[in-house]
């Protein structure tokens, strides 16, 4: 898959097929209007700016309002008014007129709308939001030491996975872990089927290159670096063989 940081920057194929590090750049004014069929456009947010509260609507801050602490009711608000302000200017609309659907496991879509796909994640202070004319899942996980990471491994990894991370140093494997949850995730947000799903019927290999293995073939994985402390992973039908990276700040 190529990848670039805009229309302007040279496409180079990128080792393994991962997007680590970049290049993110400012998204250009015309980005909106030429999203191939072929593309992807991912989006990273920080979640430490401005939310436009005003755009939301009434199911989003009830939501909002169900988060006990102040630091999630605010990572919430930026994470859904920024996906609203990026999708409404590929559909040149307001960012409050949108209004979402949401499959039987929550995964939402644009109403009457299928020309425009997306999926949004967020961990700590990023959000990653993928956009594409095609199904896309994405998946963010702030790196961090997990709690009961043994019973985790068992229930969550199928047995080549947890004998591959059995191969990497102790004080490693929470990362390892979390690179096969955001694959997982990204898989069944693409798919739109729910994390009930039996996690280790979905089986991952990392090396000598991120893919989907048995029947999970068809479709795409990407494993990166969206920052510093951060893994993500993005699953989209084969079809997609560009991605643009950019970064989003609100307009407030």
């Amino acid at each position: 898959m190529e990848v670039s940081g805009g229309p302007t920057t040279a496409m180079t194929q990128h080792p393994k097929n991962y997007l680590d590090r970049g290049p993110w750049v400012p998204a250009t004014a015309d980005c909106y209007q030429t999203l191939a069929p072929s593309t992807l456009d991912l989006w990273r947010i920080s979640l430490e700016q401005p939310a436009q509260i005003d755009i939301l609507s009434e199911d989003e801050l009830d939501r909002l309002n169900r988060y006990r602490f102040a630091a999630d009711r605010r990572k919430f608000a930026v994470a859904r008014s920024s996906l609203r302000q990026i999708l409404a200017r590929y559909m040149q609309t307001n960012p409050a007129d949108l209004i979402f659907d949401y499959g039987p496991y929550g995964k939402p879509s644009l109403h009457n709308e299928n020309s425009l796909q997306f999926n949004l994640s967020h961990s700590g202070e990023y959000a990653l939001c993928g956009v594409a004319t095609q199904v896309v899942g994405v998946d963010i996980e702030q790196l961090r030491s997990m709690e009961r990471l043994d019973g985790l491994i068992k229930r969550c990894l199928a047995p080549t996975e947890q004998q591959a991370l059995a191969s990497v140093p102790s004080v490693q494997q929470s990362a390892g872990f979390l690179r096969y949850w955001t694959c997982k995730e990204a898989y069944l947000k693409a798919t739109g089927q729910g994390i009930s799903e039996s996690l280790t019927a979905i089986e991952v290999e990392l090396e000598p290159q991120p893919r989907l293995k048995g029947p999970q073939q068809p479709w795409q994985l990407q494993v990166f670096t969206p920052c510093k402390g951060y893994t993500a992973a993005t699953v989209v039908p084969t079809g997609i063989t560009h991605t643009r990276l950019w970064t989003y700040k609100t307009s407030l």
